[in-house]
């Protein structure tokens, strides 16, 4: 845990002292939330009560004690749309790149942010929390941290020979809390005894418990009951706020798997489980039935802050934000370390120019809720009255045990005749009934949701032109886009900030399932400087006139790719992607890439093939190829005919030549026979 002052950030004799520090702190924090328990709690508590229907205290007894819902109807009508808006099929906010080299990382850290959002953390629980309470009291809240809490499972496990054990042992954050061995099924005790005797080991299998400790390492969003959340009075926004605060009765285990003291923390021990000086937390509670009670482990608890400080800690002259934590009543500082952002997003319905809380829907809706009420009661009185008549009886003449026995078919005994007789009231009720209506169109007026936008008042829509209706459901969806884009303000900023937390603190690549492939992910070469860009106008609308629209784009953007080809300077195989898939997404697919690959809008395909030859070129082809074939014909019979020639002319000289052979042969051996006969008649004639 950080010190509790970090004086190595101040010089001798510059800056906050230890004191001076806790007394800074504390006025800070005791102000904002004195803000927050005294003007905003009461109306979040009134708003509470009537968005549950709860009477409002003066109901006469015996009159009818009906409460109008019209706060929770008109929460409920709107929070559907807001929840499609931000978790349907297109993406509300995404990340914008900064240059052309930006774009895969962009989309992928828009990818990687929502599956932080929604996987990682429940985030459709969450903005249901967060939504509901910026339509009901005055703001919604949301805060992001990066957790990195030690996670602790216990684990058994049977059967395990001594190898396996051992490599169970050697994993990371394994703890054994105990092993037992025994030895192998099929081995006797005097084998066992033998060898022992050897000082050989015993073959044994092994049961052992182990805890496994490991560090989460992920981005935590949390919402928070609007109580928890403070700011000091006179903040028009988070960035001008001078304090801005989280605070909750935090119980003392999940302090020390922060990293504080358990000796400190039993120093500020407190029986209060939750705020019981907000008036919108005992409202809440109070409405809880059949509460279990807590047990003295669970009433462990500490009040601990969270507070964003503007404070000149170090004495330059300008005040720098610190994060500041303390825990108890006196609000002492544990920690003290300087920070760069406000990890909290605001989400207001109906913000106020210059002011922090805005108005809500449920602010637009109480005095309807209350004149209604009024009304109703009276209109079911009054039935009352006409169904059930009060009854004038002469005193003395009249039994009235009878009177008052309520049993049908009784009988009523009268001295006289006469004595008895019912004062008929006529039903007003009916006269209210414009009244209704006007304050059913007042709150049409101001919330802008009505029965036609809804599709609930069907005598609407079969008695009117489609224009009409489509102009009664575009004014109301100009009330909810006008909304839905306030409430982007905040998811922008906690985008930003969950972008922020991991390009920070995700030291090593995590493998994630995007887009329903695996992705390795390693914010740490992203920009941390992108911004965002808001598409809630996508999420809300007539989905026909959407796809018709589309449907157009589509079809010029086909014709144009037909008629000016794949390289035009309109559009590419890009945009038509982005078309066909928009198309997709209204229409409630979540992922079109099931459907079509993603083509970068630089696309440029390749060059087509060349045009083919007309018939003319093909019939003259066809022709020339005759031609050549008949002059292919004609040359081989010609080399036929000089191949046979050849073949005569070659044979008949090898005649020739085999005849001169022979007579040169034949004259060479008559040469060689007068020489020898010349020697014979020479040795003769030397012989006589």
């Amino acid at each position: 845990m950080a010190t509790y002052i970090d004086e190595a950030e101040t010089e001798a004799g510059v800056g906050m002292t230890d004191a001076e520090m806790q007394s800074t702190v504390r006025s800070y924090i005791e102000d904002a939330i004195q803000y927050i328990d005294d003007e905003i709690s009461p109306q979040r508590a009134e708003s509470l009560r009537y968005y549950r229907g709860q009477p409002f205290g003066d109901e006469v007894v015996g009159r009818s004690q009906v409460v109008s819902r019209d706060v929770r109807d008109a929460v409920m009508a709107v929070l559907p749309s807001m929840m499609r808006v931000f978790f349907g099929s297109s993406k509300a906010v995404e990340f914008v790149p900064r240059t052309a080299e930006d774009v895969g990382m962009a989309e992928q850290a828009t990818d990687y942010v929502n599956h932080i959002v929604q996987q990682d953390n429940n985030g459709v629980e969450i903005f249901y929390s967060v939504f509901k309470d910026a339509l009901m009291n005055k703001g919604g809240f949301v805060k992001w941290s990066w957790d990195d809490s030690l996670e602790v499972h216990t684990h058994t496990f049977e059967g395990l020979d001594e190898g396996t054990l051992g490599l169970l042992l050697q994993e990371e954050g394994v703890e054994a809390v105990s092993v037992s061995g025994t030895p192998v099924e099929g081995i006797t005790p005097e084998q066992v005894a033998e060898l022992q005797a050897q000082g050989m080991p015993v073959p044994q299998l092994y049961d052992v418990e182990i805890k496994r400790s490991s560090r989460r390492d992920r981005v935590k969003i949390e919402t928070m009951p609007p109580e928890e959340f403070f700011v000091d009075g006179a903040a028009t926004s988070l960035d001008d706020a001078m304090v801005v605060g989280h605070r909750t009765m935090a119980t003392v285990s999940s302090l020390v798997a922060l990293g504080y003291d358990l000796d400190l923390l039993e120093d500020h021990l407190s029986d209060q489980v939750g705020f019981i000086d907000s008036e919108l937390y005992v409202t809440r509670t109070s409405y809880e039935e059949n509460q279990t009670p807590l047990s003295d482990y669970e009433r462990r608890r500490v009040l601990y802050c969270e507070a964003w400080c503007y404070i000149d800690y170090d004495g330059d002259g300008l005040a720098e934000l610190r994060r500041v934590c303390t825990i108890g009543d006196n609000y002492e500082v544990v920690n003290n370390e300087p920070a760069d952002m406000i990890p909290f997003a605001v989400f207001n319905a109906d913000p106020e120019p210059h002011m922090f809380f805005g108005s809500d829907l449920a602010d637009l809706t109480k005095d309807i809720q209350r004149i209604k009420s009024a009304t109703i009661r009276g209109m079911l009185d009054s039935l009352s009255f006409a169904l059930y008549p009060r009854t004038t009886v002469v005193e003395g003449m009249v039994d009235l045990d009878d009177v008052m026995n309520p049993e049908v078919g009784s009988i009523i005994r009268t001295r006289q005749p006469g004595m008895i007789q019912q004062m008929n009231v006529p039903f007003l009720g009916k006269e209210a009934f414009p009244m209704v209506a006007y304050l059913d169109q007042m709150k049409e007026a101001r919330t802008g949701q009505t029965a036609a936008s809804q599709g609930l008042d069907p005598d609407v829509l079969q008695s009117t032109t489609r224009a009409a209706v489509q102009a009664t459901v575009k004014g109301a969806e100009q009330h909810l886009e006008l909304m839905a884009r306030m409430f982007a303000d905040g998811f922008k900023r906690m985008m930003k900030g969950v972008l922020h937390l991991v390009i920070t603190h995700q030291d090593r690549e995590r493998v994630v399932r995007l887009r329903d492939t695996w992705v390795p992910i390693d914010p740490r070469v992203w920009d941390s400087n992108m911004d965002c860009s808001v598409n809630v106008g996508l999420g809300s609308g007539l989905t026909d006139e959407k796809l018709m629209v589309l449907n157009s784009v589509a079809t010029q953007q086909k014709e144009i790719l037909q008629t000016m080809g794949p390289s035009n300077v309109l559009v590419g195989l890009g945009q038509l992607r982005n078309t066909l898939a928009k198309m997709l997404e209204i229409s409630g697919f979540k992922d079109p890439n099931q459907f079509f690959k993603p083509v970068p809008l630089d696309y440029e395909p390749p060059p087509p093939p060349p045009p083919g030859p007309t018939p003319e070129q093909q019939l003259m082809e066809v022709q020339m190829a005759d031609i050549q074939a008949r002059q292919q014909i004609e040359q081989q019979k010609l080399q036929l005919a000089a191949m046979k020639q050849q073949q005569l002319d070659e044979r008949e000289s090898a005649r020739i030549a085999g005849d001169l052979s022979i007579r040169e042969f034949q004259a060479e051996q008559k040469f060689q026979d007068d020489v020898e006969l010349e020697v014979v008649k020479a040795s003769l004639k030397e012989g006589l």
